[in-house]
């Protein structure tokens, strides 16, 4: 439309410069021309003719006239034109488009105005676009700035809901303005339940004052902080251990508010408990531990001493406990470990004191009392536990405990001599047959012996652990063939700071009086039958003798043992011979027939050592199920001086003879004795004149006198 308005604008302009020059031309000539005819200077039929060619020239004039306004006329009209089409593009931002409509105009003074309008217009093009511009890049740092703000509110909104904090915005009133999720989580309460309460619903009424002050002081502007160590009522009324920090806030034109942040310290308030309670008490059974015992044992003789109060120490040690762990494994030995803990909490007072010391080893701490009522807790002790029965597996476990007990305060003795004192009273107790207790009295041993008896163990454990015990082989000969198949295994003790080699005389008895001497007897059958194994691989037909000491007849450790190790060896059990003595044999006869008869099943035999020792009855010659009867040393080393010697050994060959029993004579020191054994009939001698212990089996069966010296 706008172009149409245009085009006719300019024709219309034409036609009324054309016609205007033209009949204004015609009428200057018509009136020249009629002055002219007046006159008489022309005639009509002239007319025509003179002023032909002047009619044409205003024609021409008028067109050149017409042609000359248009020309001038169309390029103000053509700029007023782009002005009127780029001003609507102004409002829709379209300011390269406005640019280009806007063509490059001549300056003129007609157009001067026209030319004004275009500058103007250019100026607010570029006015305009340079606002948008700068509008749009405020907006930019505007959306930037949100975004940032956004993203600042959205962490600290998720700072506050996941932070491991309680959170809330108190104002002058107490009453809570901000309640975040973690604090929601914690109480239990819902934002709505608490919004706008009063924030003393938060606390104890014995902790709500100090908090009261608190507050009072942050907003009277006296305090910037405070600290609190505070209760928290949670929604089901469970308490929570708060570390609060309260802090004063102010805001611009507004009053001051409160900020409190709560750490939530039950859980570690409770772990602290727990890891005190752990560093007290044994994870097992949860009875005291060495520490805590020993940190009470010391207050309570402090107590004694002062107030002159009578107390007691009792020290447990179950027997036989390794062999269970051996045979069942340590999870069968901790159920039977909290099985006596319990059976121990049973039975004391709630004054008294249980602990466990370590291993198998347990105390307990009577405070107020005597001789009768410690005596009275032991005979408890006993009966409950041998009521304890644990099957594991197809091993039946029966538990039994020797007990030393010891009064104090006892002559000045620290608690290290005192637990000393129980520990020697408790292995004496040992020595009296499982399930025995007994009471300390200084003069059991003295202080010296103590402490030996103390090194003597300890070297024991020593050499169990670095395996520092060592087998020697005693040649035995057969007297009928004068060969040498049969040994007896015998120990020897390494000193681990000076290499020496202790004979069992030395440690045996200690390790029997501190319960070591079934780890002893397990490493002699172990390693006697690996070496067993290995000779009889080699192809050599070996016996070894092989002494077992009288705590380990029961059967219910031994034979299992017995059983994996003659199997992981590969050991022909015809070549083992225990050696077992008739004191212990005849101690409990019932017990060692019916041991002997189970090993006897798997192929072993029985030689009974020491025989006729403190014995006039050959009854149990005939009662046990041995196959060779050893003839203790004391009627063998002075056969040939003493005919009594002589008189008994011939009867007790001939009573063995008759009882199909084979016999061996030990402590054969001579060629006189051999020779009167050869004559009584004995199978086999041992002894110096037949071989010295030796870490090593001969290389040779055949034996004469010779290879002896």
């Amino acid at each position: 439309m706008a172009r149409m308005s245009k085009l006719q604008l300019h024709w219309k302009t034409a036609y009324s410069i054309f016609f205007g020059s033209c009949l204004t031309g015609f009428i200057i000539l018509s009136v020249i021309g009629y002055l002219n005819f007046q006159q008489g200077l022309f005639e009509k039929a002239q007319l025509l003719t003179i002023y032909l060619l002047p009619f044409l020239l205003i024609l021409l004039f008028s067109l050149a006239l017409t042609l000359w306004v248009l020309r001038r006329l169309s390029q103000p009209l053509t700029q007023i034109e782009q002005i009127s089409l780029a001003l609507p593009l102004l409002s829709a931002k379209k300011y390269q488009q406005a640019r280009q409509l806007l063509s490059e105009t001549t300056v003129s003074s007609i157009d001067q105005e026209v030319i004004e309008l275009s500058n103007l217009t250019h100026q607010l093009i570029n006015v305009l676009d340079h606002l948008d511009q700068h509008r749009r890049l405020r907006n930019q740092q505007v959306q930037i700035k949100n975004r940032e703000l956004r993203k600042d509110r959205d962490f600290i909104k998720s700072l506050l809901d996941t932070a491991q904090l309680i959170v809330l915005t108190i104002d002058k009133k107490f009453d809570i303005s901000l309640f975040n999720d973690y604090g929601e989580q914690i109480t239990g309460y819902n934002k709505n339940e608490v919004l706008n309460t009063n924030v003393a619903r938060m606390f104890p009424a014995s902790h709500w004052t100090e908090a009261n002050i608190h507050f009072n002081e942050l907003l009277a502007g006296h305090q910037r902080i405070a600290q609190q160590d505070a209760e928290l009522i949670d929604k089901n009324g469970l308490i929570r251990q708060i570390s609060w920090l309260h802090s004063r806030l102010e805001h611009d034109n507004q009053q001051a508010v409160i900020l409190s942040v709560g750490l939530d310290m039950t859980d570690k308030k409770d772990a602290e408990k727990r890891i005190v309670w752990m560093a007290e008490h044994d994870p097992l059974t949860d009875l005291c531990n060495r520490r805590k015992f020993i940190e009470e044992f010391e207050k309570s003789l402090r107590m004694a001493i002062r107030y002159h109060h009578h107390n007691t120490l009792l020290y447990l040690d179950l027997d036989q406990f390794k062999d269970i762990n051996d045979t069942s494994g340590h999870r069968a030995g901790d159920e039977l470990l909290i099985l006596v803990a319990r059976a121990l909490k049973r039975v004391t007072r709630f004054t008294d004191l249980v602990a466990r010391l370590g291993g198998d080893e347990f105390a307990i701490l009577m405070p107020e009392s005597d001789s009768a009522g410690a005596i009275t807790l032991a005979k408890k002790i006993i009966h409950e536990l041998s009521t304890i029965q644990l099957e594991y597996g197809a091993v039946h476990h029966k538990v039994s405990t020797s007990i030393g007990i010891v009064h104090f305060p006892l002559q000045d003795a620290s608690i290290h001599e005192l637990m000393g004192f129980a520990d020697l009273a408790m292995y004496q107790a040992k020595a009296f047959g499982k399930g025995s207790f007994h009471t300390f009295s200084p003069d059991d041993r003295t202080r010296e012996q103590l402490q030996a008896r103390v090194l003597w163990k300890h070297r024991i454990e020593q050499a169990l652990e670095q395996d520092l015990f060592v087998l020697f082989y005693q040649p035995i000969l057969e007297l009928q063939t004068d060969k040498i198949e049969h040994y007896e295994v015998l120990l020897r003790m390494r000193d681990p700071s000076t290499g020496e080699l202790r004979l069992p005389g030395k440690f045996i008895q200690i390790a029997e009086q501190v319960g070591l001497i079934q780890q002893i007897d397990h490493y002699v059958i172990h390693h006697a039958l690996q070496q067993l194994g290995a000779m009889q691989k080699q192809g050599r037909n070996v016996c070894f003798a092989i002494n077992l000491s009288g705590l380990v007849i029961d059967t219910s450790v031994l034979l299992p043992l017995l059983e994996n190790t003659i199997a992981e060896h590969q050991v022909n059990p015809n070549g083992i011979i225990f050696e077992i003595t008739e004191t212990v044999a005849v101690s409990n006869l019932q017990q060692a027939k019916a041991m002997m008869q189970a090993i006897k099943a798997l192929g072993c035999r029985f030689s009974l050592d020491d025989f006729g020792v403190g014995f006039s009855s050959f009854n149990y010659m005939r009662e046990l199920p041995v196959d060779i009867i050893k003839i203790d040393g004391i009627f063998i080393k002075n056969l040939d001086k003493n005919a009594d010697d002589q008189l008994f050994v011939k009867a007790l060959v001939d009573v063995a003879k008759g009882l199909n029993r084979q016999t061996t004579a030990e402590f054969v020191e001579n060629a006189e004795i051999l020779a009167l054994l050869r004559g009584f009939g004995v199978d086999f001698a041992q002894g110096y004149h037949i071989g010295r212990p030796q870490p090593a089996l001969l290389d040779t069966t055949t034996w004469s006198e010779s290879v002896s010296k």
